[in-house]
């Protein structure tokens, strides 16, 4: 029998107890190493007041710019740049001895007309009463003709009346719609006629209408809120001036184009606002502010997305399960998106940027406040 020095029992038992120190030391390192933590903000529900912002270009509802049906002088200019006017509001008069002597030369030919309708009509009533055996069919026929004639001659007199009380009204330009005129570069003596420039302009500016752009997406959305295509129900329209002063009126949704700009795709919407003084002009710029509540809806905060030409997308954690979600914009608060996409009552949004991971890596999660994180 061989036996083993107590000397070198210590020494194997020794380097036994550093090979189990060792290899619990590398074990630990290794769970360490699959163990990750990440930010993550909670996704709840909010009620929100939110705004979208467009470029909006003023315009009148109606315009109108004035030219004569009859040609002839000016006689007397009662226009003025700056003016209010109503409708039928005198504006212009065209010299009008010419159209009146038409006129009255027109009214001489009815009367001429109608007495000899009168005459031929005795006549041919005279005729049919005196019967076959006092008269022949022929002559019969010839008053009839001449009773016949004579109502068409009649006619014709009424008819080239009316037209020259028409011409003769025409020399009396008056205003076709209220509002106010503009310049007013007319004097007495000038010679106008249909074909020339027009004489002067009037727009309407109470009510005025603004018009703005909004994208496609942003149109099927609205619609798909209001699909009697009532758009904007329930939001508040307002404008901004160049001033920076918010115009104190709300606006009404008028309409809404019937296609897209393809060169936008947008579409543009129109709105109406009163304007008594005057403070809105025509042919200038304003920004357009569109206000609305939206309930039950979720904010992510801008720089936690990724758009590209696929969607809106964040990075979410469901029960130790990481994916990418994509969700819907439908406004804009701040530094905020605005979706109405739904989200699990134990899904949150990731903030920390992913790279890799490793199989097996255990994740745990850091929640915080999007509010005060640092961007």
């Amino acid at each position: 029998m061989r036996f083993v020095s107590y000397k070198y029992v210590a020494v194997f038992i020794a380097l036994g107890l550093m090979s189990a120190l060792l290899g619990n030391t590398s074990s630990a390192e290794s769970a360490k190493e699959k163990t990750l933590t990440l930010k993550v903000a909670e996704l709840k529900k909010q009620n929100v007041d939110i705004t979208n912002r467009y470029t909006g270009y003023i315009t009148p509802i109606k315009s109108v710019a004035l030219v004569p049906n009859v040609s002839g002088y000016i006689d007397e200019v009662w226009a003025e740049g700056g003016q209010t006017v109503a409708i039928g509001d005198n504006l212009v008069l065209i010299d009008q001895r010419q159209y009146k002597a038409e006129l009255d030369a027109a009214k001489a030919s009815i009367a001429q007309a109608k007495a000899d309708f009168i005459n031929a009509q005795t006549y041919y009533n005279r005729m049919k009463k005196a019967g076959e055996k006092a008269i022949s069919a022929s002559s019969l026929d010839q008053a009839k003709a001449q009773f016949l004639a004579s109502q068409a001659s009649l006619n014709q007199a009424k008819a080239n009346a009316q037209k020259a009380q028409t011409m003769f009204d025409y020399t009396i330009l008056q205003a076709p719609i209220s509002g106010i005129i503009g310049n007013v570069n007319l004097t007495k003596g000038n010679y106008v006629a249909p074909g020339g420039e027009p004489l002067l302009s009037i727009i309407q500016f109470d009510p005025i209408r603004v018009m703005f752009a909004i994208s496609d997406k942003e149109y099927l959305t609205e619609i798909k809120q209001n699909p009697d295509g009532k758009l904007f129900s329930g939001e508040t329209i307002n404008i901004k001036l160049a001033s920076g002063d918010i115009y104190p009126l709300q606006g009404k949704f008028a309409f809404a184009d019937n296609q897209v700009d393809k060169s936008t795709d947008s579409v543009s919407v129109f709105a109406d606002f009163e304007n008594p003084n005057r403070q809105l002009l025509a042919n200038s710029y304003v920004d357009v502010i569109i206000g609305r509540k939206l309930n039950n809806v979720y904010l992510i905060r801008q720089n936690y997305a990724t758009l590209n030409t696929d969607g809106a997308f964040i990075n979410t954690i469901q029960n130790g399960k990481i994916k990418k979600t994509p969700f819907n914009i439908i406004g804009y608060l701040g530094d905020f998106y605005v979706t109405d996409t739904k989200f699990a009552k134990d899904e949150y949004v990731i903030i920390d940027k992913l790279g890799r991971i490793a199989q097996g890596t255990t994740v745990k999660l850091q929640v915080v406040n999007p509010a005060t994180e640092d961007k």
